[in-house]
């Protein structure tokens, strides 16, 4: 069946007829809009309000989150301007890390030197007591060896003298005495210098004190002395020896040094004084001699 064919058959088709009172039927069941009151525009505002209540709260949600955005956004800014001040400083604080091992290190460096300078200054000092003591040494070896020989010259003396009475050979044994005392008396002074230098430039305040520094104990008799035996140090702790101490305890960089008394044989009147002389006087000048006391040191007054 073709679409013509249904078309003819359509319009050959019997006029319908609407049924009696659906007209009316129709119009009463049509209900017109009425004229809304006072009372019903107030309801339908409020139903207005309830209708855009969802819009206006999606707008306040949408302006708190672009006012938080806003916040967050600033307080981003300020977080990457606090970042970049940070980053600053950590690079300051890695150059300031950097220069403090660099004068820690400079620092060090200044403490070594400044010990190295002062090792130095220690050898240099050393160097020049070894050298003071080197050139004692050799005095004292000299003062030995001429002991030596006024020993043998004594022996020699003493055999070929026949008797005490010769005026000649007393005379030259009383010459050898004195030079033998003499050297005893530098013997004594080298080793109160020696002593000084160890012991803060401060002579010694006894004989005792000597020990180390004296070669041998006998140099604490005079060859003169005929009435003493001097065997051991607690002979010359009791007092038992020839030579008198006089300035005990003196510094030796006093500025009269040549003339301050360091020890005196008073068989002889020898004087030893705290540079190291010896001054031999005769009797007459013995009695011309003056003496004076300067701050505990007794001085020869000129």
């Amino acid at each position: 069946m073709n679409e013509e064919r249904i078309e003819g058959l359509l319009r050959k088709a019997p006029e319908v007829k609407a049924p009696a009172g659906l007209r009316e039927q129709l119009q009463r069941e049509i209900k017109l809009p009425r004229k809304e009151t006072s009372r019903e525009m107030q309801l339908n505002s409020g139903s207005w309000f309830k209708r855009w209540m969802p819009a206006l709260s999606f707008a306040a949600f949408l302006i708190v989150c672009l006012v938080a955005i806003g916040v967050q956004a600033r307080m981003l800014s300020e977080l990457k301007h606090e970042n970049e001040s940070l980053r600053g400083a950590v690079a300051n604080m890695e150059q300031l890390r950097q220069e403090n091992e660099e004068y820690k290190r400079l620092q060090a460096q200044s403490q070594e030197l400044e010990q190295l300078r002062k090792d130095n200054a220690d050898l240099q000092r050393l160097r020049l007591e070894v050298g003071k003591l080197q050139a004692q040494v050799q005095e004292v070896a000299k003062l030995r060896a001429e002991n030596q020989r006024l020993a043998v010259a004594n022996a020699l003396a003493a055999k070929q003298a026949p008797t005490a009475e010769d005026d000649f050979f007393a005379e030259e044994k009383d010459k050898a005495e004195r030079i033998q005392c003499v050297n005893n008396l530098k013997q004594i002074g080298l080793a109160g210098r020696i002593w000084a230098d160890d012991n803060e430039d401060k002579f010694p305040s006894d004989f005792v004190c000597m020990t180390n520094e004296l070669a041998t104990i006998k140099v604490l008799k005079c060859p003169s002395d005929k009435s003493r035996d001097i065997k051991s140090w607690s002979d010359v702790a009791a007092g038992n020896l020839s030579y008198k101490m006089v300035s005990p305890g003196v510094s030796q960089l006093v500025p009269d040094s040549t003339n301050v008394i360091f020890v005196q044989c008073p068989i002889h009147g020898s004087i030893v004084f705290l540079d190291g002389h010896v001054e031999q006087y005769s009797p007459e000048r013995r009695k011309q001699l003056k003496f004076k006391q300067v701050e505990g040191r007794t001085v020869v007054a000129p």
